[in-house]
């Protein structure tokens, strides 16, 4: 949960535009606070898409008897990490493209909703979350993210809009670096291509370790 309400967020933008804050968002103390909530929102739901807001999930499903797959109401976003193989040609045997329609996954390759209800799927989520149940880390990001774009809207003024881009890259390292520790990132577990290179040699697939060590991670035995 975090530690900044709406109210604060649009009120840092307020202010950010050199305007009069306000005391609550309902009665809008008689100045018209839309345009600010407004942007709030979208720079709001912006970065829960990118999946940076603590807001990334995966489950594992069986189709129903129906043997289709329903998608979670809160969901922003959804992918199937195994998808089954197309029976359609001339893509038998590559993976399907799963698309979501209508609430339900869709295998777009083979032109069906209906799914192997002998198997499971795994299928990695991003949902939507409240503005309180975000980290205040990130809630910082997107009101600095809000608070430059309403600025220009408002005023336009290149000084200030100057500042607030650092503000920005700052409290955007912080909250990107809140979702790194939260998903528990490591170079040894989720490095790209180049950096297995750079661990276990030239080639991805060609490991030097193996020989000598018996596996192919010393580190890991």
């Amino acid at each position: 949960m975090g530690a900044m309400s709406r109210l604060d967020g649009v009120n840092s933008m307020l202010l950010y535009s050199g305007e009069q804050i306000v005391s609550d968002l309902e009665g809008q103390s008689g100045i018209d606070t839309s345009i600010a909530e407004f942007l709030l929102d979208q720079k709001t739901q912006d970065y829960q898409q990118r999946g940076l807001a603590e807001n990334q999930l995966v489950e594992q499903v069986t189709p129903g008897v129906d043997g289709r797959i329903k998608i979670r109401t809160d969901s922003l976003d959804v992918t199937m990490m195994n998808p089954p193989q197309a029976v359609t040609e001339p893509q038998v045997g590559l993976p399907c493209r799963v698309v979501s329609r209508g609430g339900f996954l869709y295998n777009l390759t083979d032109d069906t909703d209906v799914f192997d209800t002998g198997s499971a799927y795994n299928l990695k989520y991003i949902i939507a979350m409240s503005w309180d149940d975000m980290s205040t880390p990130i809630q910082k990001a997107v009101v600095m993210q809000a608070s430059r774009e309403y600025q220009m809207l408002s005023n336009g003024d290149a000084g200030t809009d100057a500042y607030l881009a650092q503000l920005e890259m700052k409290y955007t390292a912080k909250a990107k670096g809140e979702d790194a520790q939260d998903k528990a990132y490591s170079i040894l577990r989720n490095g790209t291509l180049p950096v297995m290179k750079m661990l276990y040699g030239r080639h991805q697939y060609f490991q030097p370790d193996v020989f000598r060590y018996g596996k192919i991670d010393p580190t890991n035995p």
